[in-house]
């Protein structure tokens, strides 16, 4: 699991993020009718549900480099990138 640190982020990323209604069940960060994010208290999980998880997010990843398996690094940094202009887009129009 990534542990990304706050302390250097803007002023309104922290102020966001202190201002979540966190409780105990947490809380689920909704874009475009899809949730993208859940934010759980840690002491919410047992460490099954914690291992459970962490296979789910291993999965997606071994899923990911089959499905990517033979497709040369410049043709996936294109296609990013694409993907990326096209969110872009989208959030300016």
């Amino acid at each position: 699991m990534h542990r990304i640190k706050l302390d250097t982020a803007p002023p309104q990323v922290r102020q966001f993020l202190e201002d979540l209604p966190l409780d105990q069940g947490g809380v689920e960060l909704e874009l475009n009718g899809r949730v993208l994010y859940q934010v759980i208290p840690p002491h919410q999980l047992s460490d099954a549900q914690r291992e459970a998880i962490l296979a789910e997010g291993w999965e997606l990843i071994r899923a990911a480099q089959e499905r990517n398996k033979g497709v040369p690094a410049n043709v996936i940094e294109r296609e990013v990138r694409e993907a990326v202009d096209e969110v872009r887009r989208r959030r300016h129009s």
